[in-house]
């Protein structure tokens, strides 16, 4: 499913609520706990899901976060993206969906051939 934008009248809302100052706070962010970037939002500013878009599908504005790109970009890259990718695989398992399929002789197979030709069991050395 896309990713939902938030409406013009929440982000207004947001920098309002932000006094043009960075939300960014802790270590979501790359601060430490409890401490807020507070860079200006005029050199730019980008929109944040507090949580994860993908996971709440919440697009008020008490999931909305004004913040400057480098404090976006290090939740982007170390907190959003991995989250979502544990949710997609979670949603696979719980959906009975494999990683890959396995091929006969492959590394995820049983059976594998030896040097020699022989087809044996890759856990048990059983001659097939």
């Amino acid at each position: 499913m896309a990713r939902r934008e938030f409406t013009k009248p929440v982000k207004r809302e947001a920098l309002k609520r932000s006094g043009l100052r960075c939300e960014g706070i802790g270590q979501w962010y790359g601060h430490p706990a409890g401490h807020r970037c507070n860079a200006d939002l005029g050199k730019g500013v980008e929109f944040d899901h507090i949580d994860l878009d993908a996971n709440s599908r919440d697009n008020s504005l008490a999931n909305c976060a004004a913040v400057c790109i480098p404090c976006h970009r290090f939740k982007t890259a170390k907190i959003d993206q991995p989250k979502a990718a544990k949710t997609l695989r979670q949603q696979d398992k719980a959906l009975g969906i494999r990683k890959r399929p396995t091929f006969p002789g492959g590394r995820n197979s049983r059976w594998k051939r030896t040097v020699s030709g022989e087809v044996i069991d890759r856990f048990t050395g059983e001659v097939r």
